[in-house]
C-alpha cells in the first residue's frame, strides 16, 4: 500500500474508490428499479393442476360440436348466394359468409376464394361458385356448426 500511496496521492485513491462505489449503488439501483416498475412481470405465477387425463377428454366436453358430417359429396352443386363476410382465413385466402337468407339450409359457409376476394371483414359479397361438401374446420369458433364448403368461381363486392 506505501508504495501505491507513493506514486497515487492518498486523496486521488479515496476520491477513486468512492467515485467507483457510487457508480456500482447507481448501476445496482438502476437495475432493480427497472424490475421493480414492472410489477406484473415480478408477481409469482400460480398454477393450477390440470385435473384432466388427457387432451382428447378436453375436446369432447359437452360445448363442443362433435362433427361427423365432414364429407365431400359426389357432385358439386352450382351455388349463387349473396352474404355478408363474417371470417377471414389465411389472409383473405379463404372467408366465413353469412347468407342474408336466413331460412336457408345452409347460412353460413366457408369459401375458397381462389384469390377472387379483395375485401375485408364485414363486406356484402355475391358468390357464384359450387358447393363440394360440408366442412367442420370452424364448427367449435366462428360457425358454431358444420357447413357448406363452397369453391368460388367469382366474387363480387356488393354496395353497402
Amino acid at each position: 500500500m506505501k508504495k501505491l500511496f507513493q506514486i497515487v496521492p492518498p486523496i486521488f485513491f479515496w476520491v477513486s474508490m468512492i467515485m467507483v462505489g457510487i457508480l456500482g449503488i447507481l448501476v445496482v439501483s438502476i437495475n432493480y428499479r427497472t424490475m421493480v416498475n414492472n410489477y406484473a412481470l415480478a408477481v409469482e405465477p400460480t398454477y393450477q393442476v390440470n385435473s384432466r387425463k388427457t387432451v382428447a377428454e378436453d375436446f369432447n366436453k359437452k360445448d363442443a360440436i362433435n362433427c361427423d358430417c365432414e364429407k365431400t359429396f359426389k357432385k358439386a352443386y352450382p351455388i349463387l348466394w349473396s352474404g355478408k363476410v363474417m371470417a377471414t382465413f389465411g389472409g383473405s385466402e379463404d372467408i366465413g359468409v353469412e347468407r342474408y337468407n336466413k331460412k336457408s339450409k345452409y347460412n353460413k359457409f366457408y369459401v375458397d376464394t381462389q384469390g377472387k376476394y379483395s375485401g375485408e371483414l364485414g363486406g356484402e359479397v355475391r358468390v357464384r361458385g359450387r358447393l363440394i361438401g360440408m366442412t367442420c374446420a370452424y364448427a367449435n369458433t366462428i360457425f358454431g356448426k358444420c357447413v357448406g364448403e363452397v369453391v368460388a368461381d367469382e366474387i363480387t363486392l356488393l354496395n353497402k
